[in-house]
């Protein structure tokens, strides 16, 4: 069984818990009230504006949003808001504390994207390149992701396309958090696509990362994944 986007259904969930129509609330954002549906249904990645759009109006969603895991690493970040909270400011000082040693989950990396400063994001971008160890520059990279920017993306790819450990970890994050399959066949799928047990229906998944617009981490990974199924279809 596949899982749906963790993040949409809890942007919607909130949404609906404060009495808010959709049409109402796509209004406020200037948005399109297929587009917000989109959103909401997990069928597009929010941009960093829309996920700080939410945030702003329905304020408890934050911490609903950090208690969803979305990968199965059984060392996967667990944190609370205001503990990501300092987890930024120490990223805008230039320490990533645990961003070295646990992978995070895709709700935490919006909410770094949307809280960290400039000068953290300049750290981000540099750890991706240079980070001590492979969890930090794949975890830098997500968090990358998810800001979104045009300038980014040759970085993003240059990282994913040159530094095998770094791919490796997006690769299995990606089959981890489509299929919640557990973390060592996530891995096992990541290096070896054909030999992943119901391939028909991770090809789906992977298909509609693949054409993201939002996300150059997941549609990358969503292609790569996608060759490698093909003796397997």
């Amino acid at each position: 069984m596949f899982s749906t986007d963790d993040v949409g259904s809890t942007l919607k969930a909130a949404r609906e818990e404060a009495g808010v129509g959709l049409t109402e609330w796509a209004g406020e954002l200037f948005v399109s009230v297929g587009h917000l549906s989109n959103i909401e249904a997990g069928r597009r990645s929010p941009s960093l504006a829309i996920v700080k759009a939410y945030d702003d109006r329905f304020g408890p969603i934050g911490d609903e949003m950090l208690r969803r895991r979305d990968i199965t690493h059984p060392g996967v970040m667990k944190a609370d808001k205001p503990t990501l909270t300092q987890l930024a400011r120490q990223i805008d000082g230039g320490d990533p504390g645990v961003l070295k040693t646990h992978p995070s989950s895709r709700t935490v990396d919006f909410f770094l994207a949307a809280k960290l400063a400039d000068s953290g994001l300049d750290h981000v971008r540099e750890w991706v390149r240079t980070g001590e160890t492979a969890t930090l520059r794949a975890n830098a990279l997500a968090v990358l992701s998810k800001v979104n920017e045009k300038r980014d993306a040759e970085l993003i790819i240059e990282a994913l396309e040159t530094d095998e450990k770094l791919q490796f970890l997006s690769l299995a994050s990606e089959v981890s958090k489509l299929t919640q399959w557990d973390w060592e066949t996530s891995k096992r799928v990541a290096k070896n696509p054909s030999q992943a047990p119901e391939a028909r229906k991770l090809a789906k998944a992977l298909t509609k990362e693949a054409l993201l617009k939002d996300d150059v981490e997941s549609r990358w990974c969503g292609a790569f994944l996608l060759k490698g199924l093909v003796p397997a279809l």
